[in-house]
C-alpha cells in the first residue's frame, strides 16, 4: 500500500513538473516568434530601473502572456488577473497607506528639516537567532551619536522590510526617541521579489530626502537618493572600530545646514568627485576639500556667511562633535 502510494506522489510530482517544464517552453516558444528580433540568450538594451507602480497585469502576468492570447480569450484572461491581483495580492504588494508620513503643520511648510530614512536591520542592528538564546540584537557601535547628532538636524525616520514585531527592539534601542517616525514591512512595495522603499509615497519633498541602507534594492526606485552601507557583523569586528555611521556624519550635518535645493544632486557629485573610494570616504576627502578651501563657515542668522575665527568654521564645529 505504502509502496503505491509513494507511487502516486512520484506520478503526480512528474505531471506537475512536466506540464510546468510545458508552459515555459510554450512561452518561450510565443515569445520567439512574436519577438524574433530578441536574442535566445536574452541579450540585448539593457534592463531599465524597476517600475515604482507596476499595471496589475503586468505583477500577475510578469510574461505579457494576455497579449499573445485572442480578444475573448484575453479579455477573460485580464478579467480573472485583476480580480487575483486587487483580492489577494494588492494588499501585500502595495503600502497600506497612501501617506506614509502624516502632513506637516502649515507653518513648517517650507522651512520643514530634511528627511534621513535609515534602516533598521544591518544598518543600525545586528539580528541573530540561536536556540538557546533566541533571537539576540547588537548594536552597531556610533549608533547612539549617529542619531544624537542628526535629530536636531532631520527629520529621522526608520524604515524596516520587517514587521512591526520589532518595536520593542526599537523602544530599546533608541529610548529618547530620537526617531519620529516608525515604518515596517506593510508600507513597502513587493515588486521583482523586493520589498523596496518607495520614498515617492512619504509625503515629503523628494529634494530634501535621503536614506541609509544595506541593500541597494530596498532604494531601487530612488538610487540617486540612497547611501549604502555595509550590513554590520559584529564577529568581524570585535575591536568595535565600525564607522560606516559616524564617517557619514559630518557630511550629513554639512548638507543639513547648507540646505542644498536638491540633497540627492550633492551626494551624486561626491560620488562622482570620488568615484573609486567608499561613500563614506568621499564624504570625508570633499568635507577636507570644502574646509581647505575656506568655504565651511559660520552662518549668521541674516543667512550670509561669516568669516569665522581659527576653530569656529563649520567643519571645526563638527570634527569637535564628532
Amino acid at each position: 500500500m505504502l509502496l503505491r502510494l509513494s507511487a502516486m506522489r512520484a506520478s503526480r510530482r512528474a505531471v506537475l513538473l512536466g506540464s510546468g517544464a510545458l508552459a515555459a517552453s510554450a512561452s518561450a516558444a510565443v515569445c520567439a516568434m512574436c519577438e524574433p528580433g530578441k536574442a535566445a540568450d536574452g541579450g540585448g538594451a539593457p534592463s531599465s530601473p524597476p517600475s515604482r507602480v507596476d499595471a496589475p497585469l503586468s505583477r500577475v502576468d510578469g510574461g505579457g502572456v494576455s497579449s499573445y492570447l485572442p480578444g475573448p480569450v484575453k479579455s477573460l484572461y485580464d478579467t480573472v488577473c485583476n480580480s487575483v491581483y486587487d483580492n489577494v495580492i494588492k494588499d501585500f504588494a502595495e503600502p497600506s497607506r497612501e501617506k506614509l508620513l502624516p502632513d506637516l503643520p502649515p507653518k513648517l511648510v517650507g522651512k520643514e528639516k530634511p528627511t534621513l530614512v535609515v534602516s533598521l536591520d544591518g544598518c543600525l542592528i545586528q539580528s541573530s537567532w540561536t536556540r538557546q538564546h533566541g533571537w539576540r540584537y547588537i548594536k552597531r557601535p556610533g549608533v547612539d551619536q549617529f542619531l544624537a547628532s542628526l535629530a536636531p538636524l532631520y527629520e529621522l525616520v526608520l524604515w524596516t522590510d520587517t514587521m512591526n514585531a520589532g518595536d520593542p527592539v526599537v523602544d530599546k534601542l533608541d529610548p529618547r526617541r530620537l526617531i519620529r517616525h516608525r515604518l515596517y514591512r506593510d508600507t513597502t512595495t513587493f515588486a521583482n521579489g523586493f520589498h523596496r522603499k518607495d520614498l515617492d509615497a512619504l509625503n515629503r519633498d523628494l529634494g530634501k530626502v535621503l536614506i541609509i541602507d544595506v541593500d541597494k534594492q530596498s532604494f531601487a526606485f530612488h538610487p540617486k537618493h540612497g547611501i549604502e552601507v555595509p550590513a554590520y557583523a559584529s564577529e568581524d569586528d570585535p575591536e568595535k572600530g565600525d564607522r560606516a555611521l559616524t564617517a557619514l556624519t559630518p557630511f550629513l550635518q554639512y548638507l543639513a545646514i547648507t540646505r542644498p535645493p536638491d540633497f540627492a544632486a550633492e551626494i551624486e557629485q561626491v560620488r562622482n568627485q570620488f568615484p573609486d573610494v567608499p561613500f563614506a570616504e568621499a564624504c570625508e576627502r570633499k568635507l577636507a576639500e570644502l574646509r581647505a578651501a575656506g568655504k565651511l563657515q559660520l552662518r549668521q542668522r541674516g543667512g550670509s556667511f561669516a568669516s569665522a575665527p581659527k576653530g569656529g568654521t563649520l567643519w571645526e564645529r563638527l570634527r569637535q562633535k564628532n
